[in-house]
């Protein structure tokens, strides 16, 4: 592989790892100091894991005292993403912690095992990896694009610090299961409504339902279901998404251009 196409190499594999990081929920954690293991709830603070725990608990103590770690985060596709470094504590008031919790695009009740009760916040620590070693696993070939599961079976390669550390994440890529399942649940009529873009007006009521299988930056895939079965339809965005909140000025576009079409 020439000098080129390794960097570029490189550069590709460092914004796949932070995607992972991205799109992260929950990763286990390793202590080998205190012999602990454990999954936790995980936050992505530019490619450093943020990570919540009992002020009182090992974890905490182990932050405390700067004790090195490894956090394994999987991904949506059978990736696997190492990122090992001494643990530290994140200081800060209640309120510092929201605020940058909210600045991450996070809630306290959306990390795993943390729950809607702010007073939890007074038992608890805000902890962060400071990320010296980074390792990026692949799943074997043969089970590349299957549906998520953690495997022991990868190939794992370091990905250089400083190139990881300037990757940006596919944000889009990162968070796309969860406005998947957040469009097939809260706005199923909408979805139903887009499945039938294109069609003749009378056909709209033969429409029963439709259901997003997928979703990039330029459209969203949908399987639109009546009663001779089902048909997978491309609906393209007039805009290329740029960032996860623009999906909803884009579906608004797409939605009142339905209703003129009935109209």
């Amino acid at each position: 592989m020439s000098s080129a196409s390794h960097e570029s190499h490189m550069i590709a594999m460092a914004q796949r790892a932070r995607t992972v990081l991205a799109s992260g929920r929950t990763a286990l954690l390793t202590l080998p100091s205190e012999q602990a293991r454990g999954w936790v709830g995980v936050v992505d603070d530019g490619g450093e894991p943020v990570l919540m725990a009992r002020a009182d608990s090992r974890i905490a103590r182990a932050a405390r005292n700067g004790r090195r770690s490894w956090v394994d985060v999987p991904g949506h596709f059978g990736e696997r993403l190492i990122l090992a470094g001494p643990l530290r504590l994140v200081p800060g008031t209640k309120d510092q912690i929201l605020r940058r919790l909210a600045a991450l695009g996070r809630t306290v009740g959306t990390i795993e095992g943390v729950t809607d009760d702010l007073s939890v916040l007074d038992d608890l620590s805000v902890l962060a990896v400071s990320v010296d070693d980074v390792v990026f696993c692949l799943p074997p070939a043969e089970r590349r694009g299957a549906a998520r599961r953690w495997s022991n079976a990868t190939v794992g390669r370091h990905i250089d610090l400083a190139t990881y550390a300037l990757a940006e994440p596919d944000l889009i890529s990162a968070y796309a299961p969860e406005l998947i399942e957040h469009l097939n649940t809260r706005h199923a009529d909408q979805m139903r409504r887009l499945a039938c873009l294109g069609l003749p007006p009378d056909a709209d009521d033969d429409v029963a339902g439709a259901h997003v299988s997928d979703l990039d930056r330029d459209g969203m895939d949908l399987w639109r279901v009546d009663a001779e079965g089902a048909d997978q339809v491309r609906v393209l965005f007039d805009q290329p998404l740029t960032e996860p909140r623009s999906l909803g000025h884009e579906l608004r576009r797409l939605l009142q251009r339905s209703t003129r079409s009935l109209e």
